[in-house]
């Protein structure tokens, strides 16, 4: 699947930015006007981290396996391996969300916590207050003056601004975001570690040893603490994931399907068949037939 460098995102979105540093950040309003076509509906990944606020009007945000509806100040996050879209959901009313994306070197810059933030972000999106969107109005000003001054060490004071930011919106997500993430995903931190994982490694390790290893669990235990968190075991979400990435080969490329089956680390087509066909119920041929009818 497709993984978008910043460069690649913001050419792909056709806005300029409102700031930018470089290849490495930017800050950017999206205003759609009725029928406007937006460029990211098909599944991508990001090298980075991307935050949207939904300023006006409403879309859908898939993350991985999970569906979010995006209303008016809403804010989403989608974090580095994570696969996701967004579309307009009324391509006939006007809307704007403003973006902002961190490159995998601002990151790096920053100190970024991957482990934690996969457990405080476990939901990607909440409804913010008014003092948070205050909060964040804020950081952006001083994004902004510090950026302007492009002095020899703006990028390192910029990763340390981002960072202090990232640590007041963990703290504020990791309250808002509890109700609805055990609703989603469960309580037991352990599903969220295996979620990361799969989303990860999925196109290559279908194997459930692989990820049990990972998290130093044996897969009869990984499975059982999954299903029960969640309602269905290790081995379903890792064929869900697998058609979510089978799906997009299928639908939104031309790529052969013994071509798809050597990217998804099968040994041969039929073996890609079989498993698509026991797992979706259709063949492949069948999947991508119904996208051009």
């Amino acid at each position: 699947m497709e993984c978008l460098t910043l460069t690649e995102l913001r050419e792909a979105l056709q806005v300029r930015p409102m700031l930018s540093l470089g290849d490495d950040f930017f800050i950017m309003g999206l205003h759609f006007r009725p029928w406007r076509e937006l460029h990211l509906s098909f599944p991508f990944r990001f090298e980075g981290v991307i935050c949207l606020y939904c300023k006006e009007g409403s879309f859908d945000l898939q993350v991985g396996m999970e569906h979010y509806d995006v209303q008016k100040d809403c804010f989403a996050v989608s974090l580095p391996e994570d696969i996701l879209s967004f579309r307009w959901r009324d391509p006939g009313r006007s809307g704007e969300i403003t973006i902002m994306a961190l490159s995998e070197k601002m990151l790096q810059q920053m100190e970024f916590d991957r482990l934690g933030a996969l457990y405080a972000f476990r939901c990607r999106m909440v409804k913010v207050d008014v003092r948070t969107m205050i909060l964040i109005h804020n950081f952006q000003n001083i994004f902004r003056s510090v950026a302007g001054d492009r002095h020899p060490d703006v990028t390192r004071s910029l990763g340390y601004l981002l960072r202090a930011m990232n640590i007041e919106l963990t703290r504020i997500w990791d309250r808002i975001a509890d109700r609805e993430a055990i609703a989603r995903q469960g309580r037991n931190p352990l599903t969220g570690k295996f979620l990361a994982l799969l989303s990860r490694f999925h196109a290559e390790h279908r194997d459930l040893e692989f990820y049990a290893e990972r998290l130093s669990l044996t897969p009869k235990y990984l499975s059982a603490a999954v299903k029960a968190d969640t309602g269905r075991t290790a081995p379903e979400w890792i064929a869900e994931y697998v058609l979510m990435e089978a799906r997009y080969y299928l639908k939104y490329t031309s790529l052969p399907v013994k071509e798809i089956a050597w990217r998804l680390n099968f040994k041969n087509q039929m073996d890609f068949y079989r498993y698509y066909l026991r797992h979706a119920g259709e063949s492949p041929t069948a999947c991508r037939l119904s996208v051009s009818e």
